[in-house]
């Protein structure tokens, strides 16, 4: 069954932040990507509206493109910016740096703005880590085996981001016979009465519909089916926690079973993965490998900064990975530095990092600010709280970028 199903290629582009970076070159990129996006999405768009309501099988429709509208979004950034610890030491920090400021300091109000269009997602060097670990994972595939294993992280840690965008590169293709399908990803169902809605989800991830008189039996069944004619690989389930009755957690473990001689893998995340397999010995024995998120405290949070701060679109240092700032050349006393706030702020969650640094980025740049300071970092941590900013995606779209 394998050797008929070959591993299909990954290989998403990432572009490193090095002495060969082209801000201008980027920043066309962005552009392109930015129109394309609006495009695909329109079109999604015509279609739904398209959709009639009373139609059971339009509204299944309507929730695969939803889905696919989803991930399509991280095509705004098709090649993330990568932060390699290495690349930045061959280069070195403060010349890479002078060498950015030199290419920003050209850069018109607009384009500062559409440079933020960057920090939707960044390969982080965890984050890079998690995408070698499930490369060595689909490598086992070739091999005729399989493996699981569980994804954690506090929310906002980049678990969903980073599996939306591992997906938007293995987006389904349509096929003389069949649709191929290589990465199924799916959020667990809050619903625990019943094992329809999961095996429902992962049956619209292939692009196929289901009736509604179908039971479980029915369900499992077609979707075992839907599997090997779509040829899926990975089949990824985001906030598994959601699954708390032992007997769906059961039907999580016979899906890995039942396609278990197609080699899939199945990747589980949450906040707290471990305590999904708590009870269930068999459960636990298959997804016996564990990638956790950690959060960006102490020295991690200041070296996180410190890359972040290579990219920001300014002339002047901000200095983000400062504990503490002195409050002036004569004086000893020192106050709050920029790591110190970010991290009290933000607990160390990646997506509020990153929310506090793109607002905050912005607004600087429409005031016409040569930098971040504390001040701007705690008045917009203040905006971001009073209208509860929990999504980072519409946050970093230069076409969001008023007034405000």
């Amino acid at each position: 069954m394998i050797a008929n199903y070959p591993l299909s290629p990954f290989n998403p582009q990432t572009t490193f932040v090095d002495a060969q970076l082209d801000v201008r070159q980027r920043l066309r990129d962005l552009r392109q990507w930015q129109a394309s996006w609006k495009s695909e999405d329109a079109a999604l768009i015509e279609r739904v509206n398209q959709l009639d309501p009373r139609s059971k099988i339009d509204r299944q429709k309507s929730a695969q493109i939803a889905s696919f509208r989803r991930r399509l979004r991280m095509k705004l950034v098709q090649s993330p910016l990568e932060i390699s610890p290495a690349a930045v030491k061959q280069a070195g920090f403060t010349a890479l740096r002078q060498r950015l400021v030199q290419q920003f300091a050209a850069l018109s109000k607009e384009e500062r703005l559409l440079w933020l269009n960057n920090f939707l997602f960044i390969l982080t060097p965890d984050l890079r880590e998690l995408n070698h670990k499930i490369t060595n994972v689909r490598a086992y595939r070739s091999l005729g085996q399989k493996r699981n294993f569980l994804l954690g992280g506090q929310s906002g840690m980049g678990k969903s981001t980073y599996l939306d965008w591992y997906t938007s590169n293995c987006l389904p293709v349509v096929e003389a016979t069949r649709n191929h399908v290589p990465v199924i990803k799916i959020d667990a169902p809050v619903n625990n009465r019943s094992a329809k809605p999961l095996f429902q989800r992962a049956i619209l991830e292939c692009g196929q519909s289901y009736l509604a008189q179908d039971q479980d039996e029915d369900l499992l069944t077609l979707l075992v089916l839907c599997f090997q004619k779509c040829a899926v690989e990975m089949i990824v389930i985001d906030e598994i926690e959601h699954i708390t009755q032992p007997e769906l957690r059961r039907r999580v473990l016979e899906i890995s079973n039942l396609v278990g001689g197609m080699g899939i893998t199945t990747v589980c995340a949450a906040c707290h993965p471990l305590k999904w397999t708590e009870g269930d010995p068999e459960v636990a024995g298959r997804w016996n490998d564990h990638f956790q998120l950690q959060q960006y405290t102490g020295e991690r949070l200041r070296q996180l900064l410190a890359y972040i701060e290579l990219l920001l679109p300014f002339t002047k240092e901000s200095y983000l990975a400062f504990h503490e700032i002195r409050t002036g050349s004569k004086s000893p006393a020192t106050c709050e530095g920029p790591a110190q706030v970010i991290e009290r702020y933000t607990g160390g969650i990646l997506r509020d990092i990153m929310i506090l640094i793109v607002d905050a980025s912005a607004r600087a740049i429409r005031q016409g600010l040569p930098n971040l300071t504390t001040p701007l970092l705690e008045k917009t941590w203040q905006s971001i709280q009073t209208h509860r900013v929990v999504d980072f995606l519409p946050v970093g779209r230069a076409d969001n970028y008023g007034n405000a």
